[in-house]
């Protein structure tokens, strides 16, 4: 099964909320400025545009693991990541010093994203995004969640289940999000297990140095597949680091059912492949 691009892409300036620019959101919003030149070297017309929202700001412990370094402390990093993308390769990019959720607090409609991106750290805040994005009159498209451990990570693209995507699905079954197939990232009774690093030693005991890395490179593949072939027969994967192990997730029912999600399209096949699934 094949997941084809959602046509009206191709026809615009593809507008992208990149949320949370530390050590994915940094590195992928590199990868998006590549994918942008790639993009129109292929005949896209106008390319990606991207905001970058992100409160925090550089601290020790970013150096040196993140896209940051000494001369970049106490800046905000949504600020210092797109300045250098803008300079660098002549750019028009937007960034926000502030919360995706105060940003959109009060706004009827997303504010024009096609696809959001999620390099966030906690459980919270993808709750938070989740509650935006399946909004009956949201906008968006597709979302993009990355997300690590320290020796693992899961890249998750998917479509959240609004009207704009309602329209659009046709016969073809939307693509699940990572908080439909990891629907514990969205219960509250979880604790958080993001705690702050005051060192970039302390960092690196909570996280491998590299994770961020493979992550993000599986998910700018993803988008480079999407936009340059028009399709996808895989839409995400699931990492391990230290077995040097990557699992693909199939655009398939079969699939989406051992993680124990079950399609509301296509009742009859995705009872088919839940029955499979516990077999």
């Amino acid at each position: 099964m094949e997941h084809r691009i959602d046509p009206r892409l191709l026809e615009h300036r593809v507008r992208c909320h990149l949320v949370g620019v530390g050590g994915n959101g940094a590195q992928m919003a590199a990868c998006l400025a590549r994918l942008d030149i790639a993009m129109r070297a292929l005949g896209h017309p106008y390319g990606l545009h991207v905001q970058a929202f992100d409160a925090d700001r550089v601290s020790e412990a970013n150096v040196g693991r993140q896209l940051y370094s000494a001369a970049d402390l106490g800046r905000h990093k949504a600020l210092v990541t797109v300045h250098r993308l803008n300079q660098f390769y002549g750019l028009d990019w937007d960034a926000y010093p502030m919360r995706y959720e105060d940003y959109m607090e009060g706004r009827r409609i997303s504010g024009g994203a096609d696809i959001l991106f999620s390099c966030v750290d906690s459980r919270s805040a993808r709750r938070h995004l989740h509650q935006i994005l399946f909004r009956d009159h949201d906008s968006c498209r597709y979302w993009l969640d990355l997300g690590n451990t320290e020796t693992t990570a899961q890249v998750v693209l998917g479509q959240p289940d609004n009207r704009t995507v309602l329209r659009t699905a046709g016969d073809v079954p939307r693509l699940p999000c990572v908080t439909e197939l990891f629907p514990e990232l969205l219960d509250e009774g979880v604790g958080e297990d993001n705690q702050p690093s005051c060192s970039v030693r302390m960092s690196l005991a909570s996280q491998g140095l590299f994770v961020n890395d493979v992550a993000v490179r599986f998910a700018a593949q993803l988008l480079y597949e999407l936009f340059s072939r028009g399709g996808l027969s895989k839409h995400g994967v699931v990492i391990n680091i230290d077995s040097k192990r990557a699992g693909p997730l199939e655009v398939d029912p079969r699939t989406w059912a051992r993680f124990g999600f079950r399609h509301p399209q296509g009742d009859a096949e995705s009872e088919e492949a839940s029955e499979e699934a516990l077999a």
